[in-house]
């Protein structure tokens, strides 16, 4: 019998939070370091506003929608993530990846998920903190843009599920990916900008290549009631494909996984 994803998450959630509550010095450090991060940014930002009224056509309080979306990305990767990858690595190198692998669940699904941090979606609560502050700002956002938001936004968590999914899979292959997982950690540091602030041909390549755009920018401009319609049909079916090959990949990995087992 095959147990419910849902179910299986929510009981893995809940043993990764008691394990951090147990360390609650380290947990609220973690809070305090997010904070601290997110008013470094802040006051960055602040700092160039001050010498001139916008970036790449946005005004201040509408790249705070920019930082705080790429703060709910971070916290996603930091918290749900990138833990998992370290236990897939560990897994793999002690053997105990075989006591994983004959649960009724999706390998896949059960190994990306299998270990969170929480302490670590203090980044995506500041996120939400520092979206409502811009669109307090803002113009009032209609029933429309705010459902285009939501549905970008799970496209975005999924995009980087995916991204992360098959970086794991490359484990069975290559165990130690680290300057591959700093290289991809680097590359999404771009998103605490709106993409129109960067001169082209980057623009494109973050638009087009590596659809960092569609992490921050794309879903802020829906928020604001301006979205970009060529852009958001590409993200969604850049992250359709990667979620796919992803798939794939970790079919692949463990055939081959199984094979040396054999």
């Amino acid at each position: 019998m095959i147990a419910h994803p849902l179910r299986v998450f929510v009981r893995l959630a809940r043993g990764s939070l008691m394990t951090a509550m147990e360390y609650r010095v380290g947990f609220i450090t973690a809070m305090g370091m997010s904070l601290i991060d997110a008013l470094w940014a802040v006051g960055g930002a602040w700092v160039f506003y001050s010498h001139r009224p916008t970036l790449g056509g946005w005004r201040f309080h509408e790249a705070l929608l920019v930082v705080g979306l790429f703060f709910i990305a971070s916290g996603f990767l930091d918290a749900v993530l990138q833990p998992s990858l370290r236990e897939l690595i560990e897994g793999l190198r002690t053997g105990q990846l075989d006591y994983i692998l004959i649960r009724p669940m999706d390998a896949m699904l059960l190994i990306s998920m299998r270990r969170q941090r929480f302490e670590k979606l203090s980044s995506a609560l500041i996120g939400v903190v520092l979206i409502a502050v811009g669109l307090s700002q803002a113009s009032a956002v209609g029933g429309a843009p705010l459902f285009g938001f939501l549905v970008l936004l799970g496209f975005t968590l999924l995009l980087l599920y995916a991204a992360m999914s098959l970086l794991m899979a490359l484990c069975f292959w290559v165990v130690d990916l680290t300057n591959i997982e700093e290289l991809l950690l680097g590359l999404l540091e771009t998103a605490r900008y709106p993409v129109q602030a960067f001169p082209e041909p980057l623009r494109s390549v973050l638009s087009f290549v590596l659809p960092i755009a569609f992490i921050s920018t794309v879903p802020a401009e829906m928020l604001l009631g301006r979205p970009n319609w060529l852009l958001i049909a590409y993200g969604i079916a850049a992250t359709l494909a990667l979620f796919a090959l992803s798939r794939l990949a970790w079919r692949a990995a463990l055939r081959k996984y199984a094979s040396i087992g054999g």
